[in-house]
């Protein structure tokens, strides 16, 4: 058998090689994006200008989209439900869902997930981790985790293809220790890096790389069928169909470069190391995967340049150069390359031959470009376009007034960039995959577990034989199969802030409701002491109103009287709609009838003034044969006119 160090090392040599380039360029990215002095110039260029003493300014423009999209994520609270599928039910499927939910509270997972899609948006490349460990630091019983990978450049799955890396079968987590923290956690082994294979570290101040090593071993696996319900097959089963299929057993080594430092099996059938991406693309075969400001770079690096020209040309404004006679205000130099700090600027009147010369001339430097101006717009434009990001979309004032338009311009600006919180989508319903698929090995005996139902409250349920309490049924963990889907939307506390809303609306169009679902009020208000006014106006209810169940004819009388009222407040909202849009509709037909009006009272005044200019020309025309005819008889001769 192949040693594992070995066998692990090569194939993290291969499957580096055909990261390699997408690596280096989310590294690029992400030292673009940090604090380090002209990490947004290029190298060369901003050498050359320190050089020359010239200014090399770095105004950023790219973190606050890269904010804009991240936070947009954020604000829509990503969910991973559990769909019954093969023997399984629904209530169980709740149950899977309730304790999902608790894994990712107790877990911080918002943290994991926020991390992920921020290193995809920043780089390209985000990941999140499903591992295991003890509840308790005084128990036996294991659970689940989901934790955040704060270095996405020390994560390597193989060459899987799937957005969410389902298909991998290899992956690889690297750790870095020093001398001193190795030897502690692993007192009985050399400290060798598994990236630097055979040499040993020594020196305190040297770092040790490990290696958490997971691959997946398929095994074959003979099944039957005995009374609908699949089972391994023994050959005491005699002559039975069977199948033979694969089982997959994920193994999880922790290495040095020379030695295995531990080994388990992972629960489940799935790598615990799910990727997050920005934009994939595949070109002639080879993937290619773009971060948020990947193609904004070089706008940004123009920007900086203009930045920079524009401040060197407005520093030169506060520096006049003179013009004087040689020899003139050579005892005075001092004085004029920092006139702010003389009291008078002195020069020698006279020459060499006592002749009287002129007082020195300042010359006023060159106008500063307005080009500069106009490339610093443009800059700025450019880094829009190419992130798809544009005014609407953080928050610029833009040529729109009504809030339909304004939000019509702000989707353009989401729907550019959808794909990051898309592929968060998937990656998360891979997350809920492995956990689905792991939680029968993990939580497999007789015990009480905590959930998180659709309240956001917690629930201690028993599982595998164990009985919570008020619970009737046990609910067994380690049969039926589930599919996961993950949805996105407000968040419980918002839901719950709408309902609160929608109570108290309830109660001023009818106060008598205040008696009947108060109660629902004040438990979905965040104001404090709102929960104590809960319990109180439980006090004052009806007790038949708070029951469960049953079909009292009060309560559903109650009942449909919130849904008329909510009937009403709906057909109210249409109504207002629909006459908001009619007195719409009415204005344009004036505003169309008076426009109709006005053009045809012009064309009435043009026609008259083509009459009155008509009968102007009769009358000239008259004046002049009356002139004519009193002509002739005066001159007694013919004039023809």
């Amino acid at each position: 058998m192949e040693d594992i160090v070995k066998k692990a090392h090569k194939s993290f040599e291969t499957k580096k090689q055909y990261w390699h380039d997408i690596y280096d360029k989310a590294k690029d990215d992400l030292k673009f994006q940090s604090d380090e002095k002209h990490s947004q110039w290029d190298e060369g260029v901003a050498e050359a200008r320190r050089q020359a003493d010239l200014p090399v300014i770095q105004i950023d423009q790219l973190n606050q989209f890269v904010h804009q999209v991240s936070n947009d994520i954020r604000m829509n609270t990503p969910s991973i439900n559990v769909i019954p599928a093969t023997g399984a039910d629904k209530e169980t499927a709740e149950i899977y869902k309730g304790l999902i939910r608790n894994i990712e509270y107790k877990s911080n997972a918002d943290n994991a997930y926020d991390m992920a899609v921020n290193n995809a948006i920043k780089c390209s490349l985000g990941f999140i981790r499903v591992d295991h460990d003890y509840e308790n630091d005084d128990g036996l019983e294991q659970a689940l985790f989901i934790k955040r990978v704060v270095n996405p450049l020390a994560v390597y799955l193989d060459d899987c293809i799937e957005p969410d890396g389902s298909d991998a079968m290899e992956g690889w987590v690297l750790e870095t220790l020093s001398v001193a923290e190795f030897k502690k956690r692993y007192p009985k082994f050399t400290p060798v890096s598994f990236t630097d294979e055979g040499k040993e570290c020594k020196g305190e101040d040297d770092e040790v790389v490990i290696a958490e090593y997971f691959y997946i071993e398929e095994q074959d696996r003979v099944i039957t069928s005995i009374n609908g319900e699949v089972t391994d097959y023994t050959e005491d089963m005699g002559e039975v169909p069977t199948r033979t299929v694969k089982k997959r057993v994920v193994h999880r080594c922790m290495l040095s470069g020379q030695d295995e430092l531990e080994k388990t099996i992972f629960p489940g059938k799935y790598i615990p190391i799910v990727p997050v991406y920005g934009e994939e693309a595949w070109v002639d075969g080879k993937r290619e995967i773009y971060s948020l400001i990947r193609k904004s770079k070089e706008a940004q690096r123009m920007h900086n340049l203009w930045q920079s020209l524009q401040a060197d040309s407005l520093m030169k404004q506060t520096s006049a150069k003179w013009q004087a006679a040689s020899g003139q205000i050579d005892d005075y130099k001092d004085d004029y390359l920092s006139p702010h700090k003389a009291a008078a600027l002195r020069y020698e009147p006279y020459d060499d031959a006592g002749k009287p010369l002129p007082p020195p001339i300042p010359i006023a430097p060159p106008p500063s470009p307005m080009g500069y101006v106009e490339a610093l717009v443009q800059s700025v434009d450019h880094i829009r376009s190419t992130l798809g990001i544009y005014g609407a979309g953080v928050g610029d004032r833009t040529n729109e007034v009504s809030g339909v338009a304004i939000d019509s311009r702000k989707l353009e600006s989401d729907t550019a960039t959808y794909h990051f919180g898309d592929n968060l989508i998937k990656s998360l319903t891979h997350v809920g995959r492995i956990l689905v698929h792991a939680i029968p090995e993990i939580y497999d005996s007789e015990r009480v577990i905590r959930i998180i139902d659709g309240e956001d409250k917690p629930q201690q349920i028993g599982v595998n034989g164990a009985l919570g309490e008020e619970q009737e049924q046990t609910v067994d963990l380690r049969t039926g199969k589930f599919d996961v889907r993950v949805t996105t939307g407000t968040s419980y506390a918002t839901k719950r802030q709408a309902s609160a809303q929608f109570y108290e609306n309830v109660i001023v169009r009818s106060p008598e409701m205040m008696n009947v679902v108060g109660d629902l009020m004040f438990e979905n208000s965040d104001v404090e002491g709102a929960q104590a006014m809960a319990e109180r106006m439980k006090k004052i209810i009806d007790p038949k109103l708070l029951e469960e169940g049953g079909d009292d004819p009060r309560l559903m009388m109650l009942q449909q009287q919130l849904e008329q009222s909510q009937m009403q407040l709906q057909q109210m909202s249409a109504q207002l709609e629909e006459k908001q849009t009619k007195n719409q509709t009415d204005v344009m037909k004036i505003q169309a009838d008076l426009e109709k009006t006005r053009i045809e009272a012009q064309m009435e005044q043009q026609k008259l003034n083509l009459e009155r200019e008509k009968l102007a020309y009769e009358q000239a025309r008259l004046q002049v044969e009356q002139s004519g005819l009193a002509l002739s008889q005066e001159i007694g001769t013919n004039v023809t006119i």
